[in-house]
């Protein structure tokens, strides 16, 4: 039964929604990034998911279909090459559309932080596994701290969900025997301090 509700947060909390989730918390953060018109938050959020989770979902599918990958879970280090670098190229592009938008640079900040924290953790998966799940749970957590001092706005309930998550999700990572308590904790942190990082910076 436990394995089983694991699984299902695993699913519900899938690394490649993080995107999604950040831009729309941008959207309903109460600060001025919230007043941009309707339609334009509406096809913002469109080219997000299709280029962040729809199309890298597909991609992972047939990886699947194919037998490049046991599952899509890709708990073995190596079946990550491949998916991670599709993504990481659909990242880019999905960058590539929203900067050619006028909206707010904390927007571009944002969907940069996710490139850069894809490319790092493309890197580090070379030889070393992390938890992806956990990576994008620090870059989310990371957005909401950022907002929240530096446009000096109360999202206490965003950061409180947050942690919630970010805790269930590893939680559920280390039930299933996914990752270790280190590949837990070194995804977080990296997707933490990247985003926190490019945002501060950028």
């Amino acid at each position: 039964m436990l394995e089983k509700f694991s699984k299902i947060i695993s699913h519900i909390f899938h690394p490649l929604l993080i995107p999604t989730v950040g831009f729309l918390v941008l959207f309903n953060s109460g600060t001025y990034l919230s007043y941009l018109p309707f339609n334009l938050k509406a096809w913002i959020t469109a080219i997000v998911f299709v280029c962040t989770f729809f199309i890298p979902l597909m991609f992972i599918l047939f990886l699947r279909y194919q037998e490049i990958i046991n599952n899509i879970q890709m708990k073995e280090r190596k079946e990550r090459h491949v998916p991670v670098i599709i993504t990481f190229f659909l990242f880019v592009f999905c960058y590539y559309l929203i900067r050619r938008i006028d909206i707010p640079s904390m927007f571009y900040a944002y969907m940069l932080g996710g490139l850069i924290t894809l490319l790092i953790t493309l890197l580090i998966t070379i030889r070393f596994k992390i938890s992806i799940h956990m990576v994008g749970m620090g870059g989310l957590l990371a957005l909401i701290l950022f907002i929240s001092y530096y446009l000096k706005v109360n999202l206490s309930f965003y950061l409180i969900l947050a942690v919630l998550i970010a805790g269930i999700t590893g939680t559920a990572r280390l039930q299933l025997k996914a990752h270790t308590p280190v590949e837990v904790y070194s995804g977080f942190m990296t997707g933490f301090a990247v985003v926190m990082l490019t945002m501060v910076l950028y």
